[in-house]
């Protein structure tokens, strides 16, 4: 019969008694749980439950835990004295008495423990006891303990004998109840923790380990025990799982000993259950563990590894025993531990050449968790010591240290022979090289050559590529791009162009940070010099196309300068030497300017980023190298910095303002935004002297526009790029200085010219966004501006002119009055409207992007605004479908649409919009018809079923008139639009008001979608299928072919 299971927490001594409320009925909680069932055992406790119970209440006794712990004591005192006692009754009472314990006072059973000891062990040695009662039992026991623990701390003879019998089921033949026994044990120890108690405890599971080890080798202490234990010593080893970590330090140490001879045995049964007791002790809190027997133990388990002597299965957890073993180790004593690392890491790696994927995953990630807990800073000094100390590396004399023996092993994870494993192999090397950072250039240079040489690879044979990149990265990382180029030189000197290793040149630009900008200027500057004049050689040797491709290395050598510039480690010495350079580069160098322009911006931004406390949300998981490049920038370094680029901010300045004004165009804006970042962080003064100058040949310039009957092309270009020009100084500008540009812009916002207007809308919107306090202190002049500048608006101008009125907009519903509020949008809603219908996208953008802020200032409560603000927005837009023209009629369709798709409140106000949209879907305007589809395709798509049923008819009705219209191209749209009315309200609801003439389309709609549903429902099955990864089935691929590849040469060797 098997056991009644009945949730427990773990007995401790703080939850021995009164754990519920002592007037619980045990009666009611046993009847809730078990009344229903149908099982035998179930019934039989339900019925004593039941009859103890009705007693108590003919007696007019309260059902106490008391009353039921005499209850059940009496009554297996009489069961048991019967001849043939009932094993289902005693099951019965040892389940009650086992619950009525643990709420009886520790006094009373104290005091009734010579009566209730008999009771137990004469029902647990009775013969009719079934696994339930066992169980039962052995809670009971346990609990008797820790209580007896409890009040007689130092008394072992009052509990020994109770605690010998407990012990004794710890090697009982029944699983069920072995286990029992096992967790009781662990309760009890726990219990015994501080107390006298302890010691003793303990040397009774040592002596039956003992006893039961001498059985089993054939020795026999007493002649009437037979030849035995072996089952005994497996049963134990199970129970060290949970009581090792509990038992006193002398006897902890001691089963430990007695695991060494064990593990000699190579018993895969023994050894699984050795690990799993000493994997359950390293993950305990045991400082008293004797690190010189652990160590030995797992020294062991590393060789019965490396000797391959350890089953696939046993390899997964014994790379996780080693990973938490060593940890625990070098806790302890990490002298001892760091000399036993190449064992262990051999292991590893032998583990890592297996066929098991998960084995070969808890390997990578043992070697990583050991390479960060194990190998310190004084392993590492020590091995660069000895390397130093004997020179001359080919004729040193001692031997190697242990950090070079584990970097050994780490480069012999690049072999032949874990090729099916090289990704997993690169992530052990990166983080090696992570760990020895610049000291990996005295320990990893032969892993560097092998990586490099690993490049050299066909991509047919080498499918870790992106892997093998990464790896050498964190290698350039580790060492710094100086020592890493010069154990991996670019070969630019090379006479034949392919020998170049311009594979190194991503990688450069990927990994280096914190890097000198003394190296960029010396060496890599350097090397542009001579590949410039190995150009011009080519050239005037008529080699054309080589000449062009040595140019192309020129700009690939540029192209490193923003990664020398990620937190260098010497801006405030170094800049200087660079600027001249830079300055002369940006003048005869065009096609490298908006390198340049990068490079100088990430300096600016990443200085004043520290120096304004700016927490950057895509740094919150950065790398460990950029924290250790940002760790560098102290305040006092972040001044220094800023104080050498505000020094040389009015050459730059000077230097990027001319080539602006000089050049054709601004890719990308680079030009102007490096202006903005240095203005910012220059003198007031230096900026103010250059922008001044710059407004006074925009005013010089446009002077002459206006005396010339008409502008050239060449007097538009040079006024635009003076505008560009002075806005780009806006972050270093004063108010007085803001309010000069903007009287120049005032005039050029009614220029004839589209592009000055532009230009001059562009430089307003700059404004309004980036000037804190020009809006407010200007509002109603620029309201009124805004209002006069609509009718001269140049259509190339609009999409800046409705930045600006979204930078106003968003400013009014954050200051301004409710009423005043809807005054300012009622002045600009149809041109706002009338923007969704810009021919260019990103006006039509900027339109949609202003509806939906004016939703949002409206609906957002968060903001002030209030849900009937949103519909009346809402309503003011519908306004627009009342208008004349298709033009108004089709924007406004699209703004209710947008607004209907981004605020799902208004779906119920747009659904009442249908009966007037089927109108209109009557007009023969494709103008109007193709925007009301797109609304209908919203409102079905946002809508609920009950809603659209409503409608379904006449929206069906109303689509299907422009089923057959051949010019129109609404088809699809409209079989598109049916779908999802299909898919939304059921087939069923739309066949009901589908036309007759039209049914063959419905029919096509279904069998569309079944044969959809088909697909993706074989999908799911055929990846249902498949749970082995692809790296899995590319491992077996390679597995293979290294097995075929070793056998052949085997066979050769056999031949020859």
């Amino acid at each position: 019969m098997e056991a009644i299971e009945m949730e427990e927490p773990p007995l401790t001594p703080t939850s021995t008694a009164f754990d519920d409320d002592a007037a619980a009925d045990i009666c009611t909680s046993i009847l809730t749980r078990f009344g229903n069932s149908t099982r035998e055992d179930h019934q039989h406790l339900c019925a004593v439950i039941g009859g103890m119970a009705q007693g108590f209440k003919d007696q007019n006794l309260p059902p106490s835990p008391i009353a039921y712990f005499g209850a059940a004591c009496s009554s297996l005192d009489r069961i048991l004295s019967e001849p043939e006692p009932s094993g289902h009754m005693i099951d019965a009472l040892l389940t009650i008495l086992s619950m009525a314990v643990r709420k009886v006072s520790p006094a009373i059973l104290v005091k009734k423990s010579d009566l209730v000891n008999g009771l137990l062990v004469r029902a647990l040695l009775s013969s009719s006891l079934t696994v339930a009662g066992a169980v039962s039992g052995l809670k009971c026991i346990a609990h008797l303990l820790i209580v007896g623990s409890r009040v007689n701390h130092n008394n072992w003879s009052d509990i020994s004998q109770l605690y010998g019998f407990l012990l004794s089921f710890a090697t009982d033949s029944r699983p069920k109840v072995r286990r029992q026994s096992h967790l009781r044990l662990r309760d009890v120890l726990q219990s015994f923790q501080g107390t006298s108690l302890h010691s003793p405890a303990s040397q009774g599971i040592t002596d039956l380990f003992k006893r039961f080890i001498l059985l089993a080798g054939g020795t026999k202490p007493a002649a009437s025990e037979g030849p035995k234990g072996s089952l005994e010593v497996l049963y134990l080893l199970d129970a060290f799982k949970e009581c090792l970590a509990l038992m006193s330090t002398k006897n902890k140490n001691e089963i430990l000993e007695l695991f060494k001879p064990l593990l000699g045995l190579q018993n895969p049964v023994v050894t699984r259950r050795i690990t799993d007791g000493l994997y359950r002790l390293c993950l305990e809190s045991c400082p008293d563990v004797s690190p010189q027997i652990l160590l030995d133990q797992l020294c062991l388990l590393s060789l019965s590894v490396s000797n391959n002597k350890t089953s696939v299965d046993d390899m997964t957890f014994t790379a996780r025993l080693l990973n938490i073993g060593m940890a625990k180790v070098y806790s302890l004593n990490r002298q001892m531990c760091v000399i036993k690392l190449p064992t262990v890491f051999s292991a590893l790696r032998d583990i890592l050449g297996s066929e098991h994927e998960e084995a070969i995953h808890a390997a990578v990630n043992a070697f990583k968790s050991l390479i960060h807990a194990c190998i310190d800073e004084s392993l590492i000094k020590q091995g660069v010591d000895q390397i130093v100390k004997n020179g001359n590396m080919d004729e040193r004399r001692s031997g190697p240290t242990v950090i070079e023996k584990v970097c050994a092993i780490i480069e012999s994870l690049l072999g032949y022979h874990y090729t099916p494993v090289l990704d997993l192999a690169f992530q052990v090397v990166s983080a090696m090289f992570d760990k020895l950072g610049v000291y990996s250039s005295y320990f990893m240079r032969g892993t560097l050559k092998s990586l490099a040489d690993m490049e050299k690879l066909p991509d047919e044979d080498f499918p870790f590529r992106k892997e093998l990149h990464e790896c050498l990265g964190m290698a350039l990382v580790a060492m710094g791009p100086e020592t890493f180029i010069g154990f991996l030189p670019l070969n630019l000197e090379a006479e034949d162009l392919s020998e170049v290793n311009v594979w190194l040149f991503p990688i450069l630009k990927q990994y280096t940070i914190g890097a000198r900008l003394s190296f960029f200027a010396e060496s890599i500057l350097g090397m542009v010099e001579v590949i410039r004049n190995k150009s011009r050689q080519l050239e005037s040797q008529g080699r054309i196309f080589s000449s062009r491709s040595t140019d192309a290395l020129i700009y690939s050598l540029w192209s490193l300068l923003p990664s020398f510039c990620n937190f260098p480690s010497d801006t405030a010495e170094s800049f200087n030497d660079l600027k001249q350079a830079l300055c002369n580069a940006l003048r005869d160098e065009p096609e490298i300017r908006g390198i340049i322009c990068l490079s100088l911006q990430i300096l600016v931004q990443q200085n004043k980023k520290i120096a304004e406390e700016v927490n950057d949300p895509s740094d919150s998981k950065v790398g460990t190298a950029k924290q250790r490049a940002m760790a560098n920038y102290t305040p006092q370094v972040m001044t220094d910095n800023l104080s050498v680029l505000k020094s040389s901010a009015r050459d730059i300045l000077t230097v990027l303002s001319g080539v602006f004004l000089n050049s054709a165009k601004d890719d990308g804006g680079c030009l102007q935004s490096t202006i903005g970042e240095f203005a910012s962080i220059s003198d007031k003064a230096v900026v103010s002297r250059l922008f001044l100058s710059n407004m006074h040949k925009l005013l010089r310039v446009t002077k002459e526009a206006r005396a010339a009957a008409s502008s050239s092309d060449s007097n538009s270009m040079q006024r635009a790029l003076l505008f560009d020009l002075a806005v780009s100084f806006l972050p270093g500008l004063n108010a007085d200085e803001v309010d000069v540009l903007f009287n120049a812009i005032k005039p050029a916002l009614q220029d004839d010219e589209g592009l000055i207007q532009k230009k001059a809308y562009k430089v307003f919107s700059i404004i309004l966004r980036d000037f804190d306090g020009f809006i407010s202190s200007k509002l109603e002049d620029l309201l009124r501006l805004m209002v006069e500048l609509l009718p001269s608006c140049h259509f190339s101008a609009r999409r800046h002119r409705l930045d600006c009125l979204y930078l106003l907009i968003v400013h009014v519903s954050k200051s301004e009055t409710e009423q005043r509020w809807h005054d300012i949008i009622s002045s600009f809603l149809t041109e706002i409207i009338l923007g969704l219908k810009e021919a260019n996208k990103k006006t039509r953008n900027k339109a949609y992007d202003i509806l939906v802020q004016i939703g949002h200032a409206c609906g957002d409560e968060e903001k002030g605004g209030k849900k009937e603000n949103l519909y009346q927005f809402f309503n003011m837009v519908a306004g627009g479908l009342a208008g004349e023209t298709p033009v108004i009629i089709s924007a406004a369709m699209r703004g209710l649409a947008r607004l209907a798709y981004e605020f799902s409140d208004l779906v119920s106000s747009a659904t009442n919009l249908l009966p007037s949209t089927f109108l209109l879907l009557q007009r023969k305007n494709r103008e109007i018809i193709k925007a009301n589809l797109g609304l209908l395709k919203v409102l079905v798509a946002k809508s609920q079923a009950e809603g659209l049923q409503l409608h379904l008819k006449s929206m069906v009705e109303a689509l299907l008139k422009w089923q057959d219209d051949t010019k129109t191209h609404f088809k699809a749209k409209i079989k598109l639009l049916l779908e999802m009315l299909v898919k939304k309200c059921g087939l069923d609801a739309v066949k009901a008001v589908m036309p007759q003439e039209h049914m063959k389309l419905l029919t096509n709609i279904r069998k569309i979608k079944e044969r959809k549903d088909k697909k993706q429902q074989a999908s799911r099955s055929e990846e249902a299928k498949s749970h082995a990864s692809k790296a899995t089935t590319a491992r077996s691929f390679y597995f293979t072919v290294l097995e075929l590849y070793m056998h052949m040469n085997n066979t050769a060797s056999v031949h020859m």
